[in-house]
C-alpha cells in the first residue's frame, strides 16, 4: 500500500493566487453565461434521448452540442451511446476551453472549434440542417450579445440600450459617451459576420405579450410589451415587426464585399435590437436550425423559455418548426455548484419533417389544422420526498419514460 504524500500547506500568497484565480474563472464563466452541466444530467439526457428512439442510436449518428464547453455531452454520447468521435460535433467561444479539449483523447479526434456557437462553420462539418442529434446547454444571462453594440460607438445615435436580466425583466442603461478603443478591421468584420447572420433569425423579430404575473410584488417592474427588451429609440416611433423584418431583408442582401452602412437607422434598430434578446433565446432557435427534418433536440432552457407569457410568440414560432415530445422541469439546486440559482427545463423535440405555415396558430388555421396532437411526457421534481437528490428524481423520471414510451413516442422510428 502506498503511502499518501505529505500536503503542503499553501503559503499565504499562493492561497491569494488559487482564490483570486478560481474568482476570475467563474467571474469570466458568469459573463459568458456559461454553467457547465453535469455528467448525471447529461447522462440522463443522453438515456431519455434513447428511450425517445426506440433504441440505441447508429454509429453514423451525427451529434452536436454548439455550446459544448468542457464536452460533457459529446463525452456522454461516446460512453453510453458508442458513437465515435468522428460522429461528435461541437462548438465554444471560450478559448480558456481549447487546451482541455486538446488533452482529451476523444475530444482530440472530434470535430470541435473554438467558435461561436450561433454561426456556421463549414471548414468543421457545422452548417444548418445537418445533425440527427442536437443536445446541450446552451448558456443564458451573461453579456450575451451586447458586444454587438461596439459597431455603433462611432455613431451619433450612441449606443442607449435596454438590458435584460435571465427572465426578461428590462431596465435602461446608458453606456459611457467615451468610445473604447477603435474596432480592428477584423474585429469589425467578425462583428459584423454576426449581425448579418443573426439577422435572419426569426426570434428577435417575434412580437410578445405583457407578462402577466399576478404575484408580482407592488415595487416590480412591469415587463415591456415587446419581446425581449424594448428598444428606445429617441424622436422616432419604436420599430414593428413589420419593420425588423424588412430591416432583416435589407441586411440579407446587402452585398458580402460592402461593409454595413451603420449610418442607416435600420440597420442601427437591428443591432440594438439583437444585442438585447436574450442569448437563450437565440441559442433554442439555433438548436432547432442546426436539426436535420426528424432530427431530435435536447436542450437545457430557462423557465422563461417554458413559461414566460413574454416569449409565447417565440414557443408558436418553435411549435410551428418542432415537435414537442418531453418536458422535463430541473430543481434549482442542478447549477448552484457553479455560481447559478436558475430554475431550468430540460425540452425534448424533434424536428418537424414540414414547417407549420405562419399564421398556423390563428383560431381559423387551427380548425382546419390535421389531427396530429400527441401526448407531451412531463415530469417536475417534488422537493418535499423524504430523501430527495437530484440523481434518484432523475433516475425516477427515466423510469417512468421508459414504461410508458408506446403512450407518448409509439411512432419512433
Amino acid at each position: 500500500m502506498n503511502a499518501a504524500p505529505p500536503k503542503l500547506k499553501p503559503t499565504l500568497g499562493q492561497s491569494l493566487v488559487a482564490t483570486e484565480a478560481l474568482t476570475d474563472g467563474l467571474e469570466r464563466r458568469r459573463e459568458l453565461g456559461q454553467f457547465f452541466t453535469s455528467p448525471e444530467v447529461a447522462g440522463f439526457i443522453w438515456d431519455l434521448l434513447e428511450v425517445i428512439h426506440g433504441r440505441r442510436f447508429y454509429s453514423n449518428t451525427r451529434l452536436i452540442d454548439p455550446a459544448c464547453g468542457e464536452g460533457v455531452f459529446l463525452r456522454v454520447a461516446n460512453e453510453r451511446g458508442g458513437l465515435p468521435a468522428t460522429s461528435l460535433f461541437g462548438a465554444d467561444v471560450d478559448e480558456a476551453l481549447a487546451p482541455g479539449w486538446r488533452q482529451d483523447p476523444l475530444l482530440r479526434d472530434a470535430h470541435v472549434v473554438v467558435a461561436n456557437g450561433l454561426l456556421d462553420d463549414p471548414g468543421s462539418g457545422i452548417v444548418a440542417s445537418a445533425f440527427d442529434v442536437v443536445a446541450g446547454n446552451p448558456p443564458f444571462s451573461g453579456k450575451g450579445l451586447r458586444d454587438l453594440l461596439r459597431l455603433l460607438e462611432q455613431s451619433p445615435e450612441g449606443i442607449r440600450h435596454e438590458e435584460q436580466d435571465l427572465f426578461g425583466a428590462s431596465y435602461l442603461k446608458e453606456e459611457p459617451t467615451s468610445p473604447r478603443e477603435l474596432l480592428s478591421q477584423q474585429e469589425r468584420a467578425e462583428l459584423e459576420r454576426l449581425v448579418r447572420t443573426l439577422s435572419q433569425y426569426s426570434c428577435w423579430r417575434l412580437e410578445s405579450e405583457p407578462e402577466q404575473d399576478d404575484e408580482a410584488g407592488e415595487g416590480s417592474q412591469r415587463a415591456p410589451t415587446e419581446l425581449f427588451t424594448a428598444t428606445a429609440l429617441f424622436d422616432r416611433r419604436r420599430p414593428t415587426a413589420s419593420d425588423y423584418q424588412q430591416a432583416a431583408q435589407l441586411i440579407g442582401h446587402w452585398p458580402e464585399n460592402r461593409p454595413l452602412d451603420i449610418s442607416r437607422p435600420e440597420v442601427r434598430d437591428t443591432i440594438r435590437r439583437l444585442a438585447s434578446t436574450a442569448i437563450e433565446v437565440m441559442f433554442t432557435e439555433r438548436f432547432v436550425r442546426l436539426a436535420k427534418r426528424g432530427g431530435l433536440i435536447a436542450v437545457i432552457v430557462p423557465e422563461s423559455i417554458v413559461a414566460s407569457d413574454r416569449l409565447g410568440q417565440f414557443r408558436i414560432w418553435l411549435l410551428g418548426r418542432m415537435d414537442l415530445l418531453a418536458s422535463v422541469s430541473l430543481p434549482q439546486k442542478v447549477f448552484t455548484g457553479v455560481g447559478a440559482n436558475a430554475k431550468t427545463s430540460i425540452v425534448f423535440a424533434r424536428r418537424r419533417a414540414r414547417d407549420r405555415p405562419d399564421g398556423w396558430y390563428s383560431p381559423d388555421a387551427l380548425d382546419n389544422l390535421p389531427q396530429e396532437d400527441c401526448p407531451i411526457f412531463m415530469a417536475a421534481p417534488r422537493l418535499d420526498v423524504p430523501g430527495f437528490s437530484v440523481e434518484s428524481y432523475l433516475t425516477r423520471v427515466l423510469a417512468d419514460a421508459q414504461r410508458q414510451r408506446d403512450t407518448f413516442w409509439p411512432d419512433a422510428k
